[in-house]
């Protein structure tokens, strides 16, 4: 009776579980279409067992990409959901915008070069590290300081980071979350900012 039991709780178990992820793809693929027809960009349908579906194609000319991945340290999982803007060209210049904390603290005690910007509000609010701090307290303007600060007051609180050519915002979570997708919806305009920023670098002005 005992394993009878017991056998029946697993069936039980295993079906919710195939259900919920179900349901959750599901919503993701809803979320990310809706996403795709905001933006003007086209959805692409997961493939295979482990595929993931995502959405891509051009903001303001450049190439724009909204995905989720998977990150493993030992026995846990941490699951992600980003998106990626294109700069026209890489350049030397890299750069992370995070919210400040006890963490940031630590990263400039280890010799993290902070841009200082002239917005005591914003300076409070952000650490911002990079390799060219004169360049980036200027790339820094106002309009762009608000469009960060609403951001963050929308909920983002992911890292913006330029690597390369590519201006990068991931956040813990996936699309099948409803807030989570409309949020990524609303950064578009300044990851594509943050691009341009990446370009006037690559091209040697506004230094």
């Amino acid at each position: 009776m005992a394993f009878g039991f017991f056998a029946l709780v697993m069936v039980a178990v295993v079906g919710l579980a195939i259900w919920a992820g179900r349901v959750q793809k599901q919503r993701t693929t809803a979320n990310l279409q809706k996403l795709a027809v905001q933006l003007g960009l086209e959805f692409v349908a997961a493939t295979g067992w482990t595929g993931r579906p995502s959405v891509t194609g051009t903001l303001r000319g450049k190439k724009a990409d909204f995905f989720t991945y998977v990150t493993s340290s030992g026995k846990s999982s941490t699951a992600w959901a980003a998106v990626t803007v294109q700069a026209a060209t890489a350049g030397a210049l890299t750069f992370s915008l995070e919210k400040r904390g006890f963490v940031t603290k630590i990263e400039k005690l280890f010799g993290a070069h902070e841009a200082v910007v002239d917005d005591a509000e914003f300076a409070q609010a952000w650490f911002v590290q990079t390799n060219q701090p004169d360049f980036m307290s200027a790339a820094l303007i106002p309009e762009l300081r608000t469009k960060l600060t609403a951001a963050r007051q929308a909920g983002a609180k992911g890292k913006f980071e330029l690597k390369g050519d590519k201006v990068k915002y991931a956040e813990m979570g996936g699309f099948a979350d409803t807030k989570l997708s409309k949020r990524f919806a609303a950064l578009a305009d300044v990851m594509c900012d943050l691009a341009d920023v990446a370009e006037v670098a690559a091209e040697g002005r506004g230094k």
